[in-house]
C-alpha cells in the first residue's frame, strides 16, 4: 500500500474543491441556483472543504 503524504492530500483536497466550485458555477448558470444539482455541488465542496479543515488540524 502507498502512502499518501498530508500535504499531497491537501493538494488534492484543494483541486477537488475547485473543480466542484467551476461545475456549481457552471451548473448554476445553466439550471439556476435552486437546481439540485448545484445543492449537489454546494454539499460536496462542504464535504472536501471539511475534510481540508481536518487534515490541516493533524499537520
Amino acid at each position: 500500500m502507498i502512502k499518501t503524504s498530508k500535504k499531497t492530500l491537501f493538494e488534492r483536497y484543494n483541486e477537488q474543491i475547485e473543480c466542484l466550485r467551476a461545475e456549481m458555477i457552471r451548473t448554476a448558470r445553466v439550471l439556476g441556483l435552486n437546481h439540485p444539482k448545484v445543492l449537489y455541488y454546494s454539499q460536496e465542496i462542504d464535504r472536501r472543504h471539511n475534510d481540508l479543515l481536518r487534515l490541516k488540524e493533524d499537520m
